[in-house]
């Protein structure tokens, strides 16, 4: 190849290079691909979902292939037709010091956390192999959508609602509202309200009857979560009552992925629709000491050893954006001996019906009230 065809080569390889930075900055300028799915247009009601998807998707990059595979089809309409009442799972808690647990003869619920995964993101890299060293990227990224914010709230307050009723009906004596808001360190305690946002991304709800509380289950602010543990604690003193904070944390899918990878080919990730009880899920409970004004505790928990899953129906995943890199660029730029990164980055929405979304919602919390109070009974001998 003669200087003047190389230096035209090279000419028009620059160019592609220039318009696929320019493809690439304007896809990761778009604003959020999700978008409207979120919520009907404001003065509209929603309607039942005519679409189909998938419930499960994975992407693959490789040295000479980007692909996706989906897997699992199904509509959504057919998975809200399922039945709308779910046996309660069954969840097991490890006690934590639950000697604590029998030290006062009344139980206090100051609040019900309840937090969604709302979205998440795997990705891979594979640094190459062999002679051909280019490095590839994968990238998944999806977002529930269906579950409102208000109907959150709701199962929030029926979670609440639900503890409460099992732990009366256990022979507990249950403070009232009223009565936790008749003590004086009441308005030491700062009302965050029925949502807020938690740690990880995750929202958080919390029922009207006992609104979330600065310091709440899933808070990221730690001192705020500290003064609550001394207000709470001085509270326990006042009403004598063992103070229990429930927590539950749901998550919508299962995501996997090869990780960072240098002397290999190839990047796999992936997602699946799977609805899971996270980690930590439980309650923590705390009482006081001797007299007031001494600080937090004593204290322990309930809490669930590793996620809890369930194969159950109740969403759909399709795709929304892609914004991968071109294939056809990425390889004319390998094959001009140019190294590029190729990036595969596709994003899809995780439809809920909301109806089944709350079957297991509450299945899950009936099933984690169920062991706390089993947990506080055996810590009292009963």
């Amino acid at each position: 190849m003669s200087i003047a065809r190389k230096a035209a080569y090279m000419l028009v390889c620059l160019s592609a290079l220039t318009a696929a930075l320019v493809m690439a900055s304007t896809a990761r300028a778009q604003s959020d691909p999700f978008g409207a799915l979120y919520a009907p247009p404001a003065g509209s009601a929603p309607a039942p979902s005519a679409k189909t998807g998938v419930t499960s998707v994975s992407g693959a990059v490789g040295r000479s292939y980007s692909a996706s595979d989906t897997d699992g089809f199904a509509s959504l309409a057919q998975i809200s037709m399922l039945p709308r009442v779910v046996p309660a799972i069954p969840l097991q808690l490890k006690p934590w010091n639950p000697k604590v647990s029998a030290k006062r003869p009344r139980i206090l619920v100051p609040t019900y956390a309840l937090a969604l995964v709302r979205t998440g993101k795997v990705s891979a890299f594979a640094g190459g192999a062999g002679s051909e060293m280019a490095p590839r990227r994968a990238s998944l990224t999806t977002a529930l959508i269906g579950v409102s914010d208000e109907l959150a709230e709701q199962l929030a307050q029926e979670a609440y609602d639900d503890l409460v009723r099992r732990l009366k009906a256990a022979g507990f004596d249950v403070v009232s509202p009223e009565e936790i808001a008749a003590t004086p360190e009441a308005s030491r305690l700062e009302v965050v309200g029925t949502r807020a946002r938690g740690i990880n991304g995750m929202s958080v709800y919390g029922p009207r009857a006992a609104p979330l509380r600065a310091g709440h289950p899933y808070a990221s602010a730690v001192l705020a979560g500290s003064k609550s543990a001394i207000v709470l604690t001085d509270m326990s003193i006042e009403l004598d009552a063992l103070v229990i904070t429930p927590q539950m944390a749901l998550d919508y899918q299962q995501l996997e992925g090869t990780g960072r990878r240098t002397y290999v080919g190839s990047a796999q990730v992936g997602a699946k629709v799977w609805f899971d009880v996270l980690n930590g899920s439980g309650a923590y409970f705390l009482h006081g000491g001797s007299r007031k004004g001494l600080g937090s505790g004593p204290y322990g928990g309930f809490l669930m050893q590793g996620n809890h899953g369930s194969a159950e129906p109740f969403a759909i995943m399709y795709e929304v954006d892609d914004r991968s890199d071109s294939v056809a660029i990425h390889n004319a730029f390998a094959q001009a001996g140019l190294g590029s990164l190729y990036r595969q980055s596709k994003v899809y929405a995780v439809e809920a019906s909301p109806e089944r979304y709350a079957a297991l919602a509450r299945a899950a919390f009936q099933g984690l009230n169920m062991s706390i109070v089993a947990e506080l009974r055996k810590a009292r001998g009963q």
